[in-house]
């Protein structure tokens, strides 16, 4: 079962810096690959098995009880934090993507 894959306004905004950043050092190309290789990544998050990849997050505390966790991608350059709804639900109804990271920037 495919779960559907949300980016919050947080999310899309850190895409619109990494892009700036990776524009910074490369074309314009290169940046729109990166955007598009970390969309992909979000997608697969909604895939069969895929919906609890990587570290759970403490910090993020209900009630209501939240599960949130962080997926290191892309060659352990990008970070992803995403949270599922409801929270250890099996299968989820949502999976949010609240931030994406370059983990190579000042955050």
């Amino acid at each position: 079962m495919t779960v559907p894959v949300e980016l919050t306004s947080k999310a899309m905004s850190d895409l619109g810096q990494i892009a700036d950043h990776v524009k910074l050092y490369n074309d314009v190309t290169v940046a729109r690959k990166v955007v598009k290789a970390l969309l992909a990544e979000a997608k697969k998050l909604g895939e069969d098995h895929h919906h609890r990849l990587g570290e759970e997050l403490d910090g993020y505390d209900g009630p209501p009880p939240r599960e949130v966790h962080k997926w290191v991608c892309l060659g352990g350059r990008y970070e992803i934090h995403l949270e599922i709804k409801p929270a250890y639900a099996d299968p989820p109804a949502t999976i949010f993507v609240l931030r994406v990271w370059d983990t190579r920037q000042d955050r």
